[in-house]
């Protein structure tokens, strides 16, 4: 289900969660109640959705993410599975 974000005068912008048959370029806002407009964006600049409240960071992570480039975020975590000799399936 596509993600719309919506911008009411009141409270600011939100987000929600339609099928692309319901979309509207009105709905009520969750906070207030107060009719907000639909924003239509192109997707680049401001970052919306999920990546809306994250650092600067994240998002720099992810934009490396899909330029393709490498992202390593450092040493694996976690516990060491014991060396063995040998292959074994």
């Amino acid at each position: 289900m596509p993600v719309y974000e919506f911008r009411c005068p009141a409270c600011g912008p939100f987000d929600l969660r339609l099928d692309m048959g319901n979309a509207t370029d009105v709905a009520n806002c969750p906070s207030c109640a107060h009719s907000a407009r639909r924003h239509y964006g192109v997707g680049v600049g401001r970052p919306s959705g999920v990546l809306r409240d994250a650092g600067r960071a994240d998002r720099a992570r992810v934009d490396r993410a899909r330029s393709g480039e490498p992202v390593i975020t450092g040493p694996p975590s976690g516990r060491r599975l014991p060396r063995s000799s040998g292959h074994r399936h």
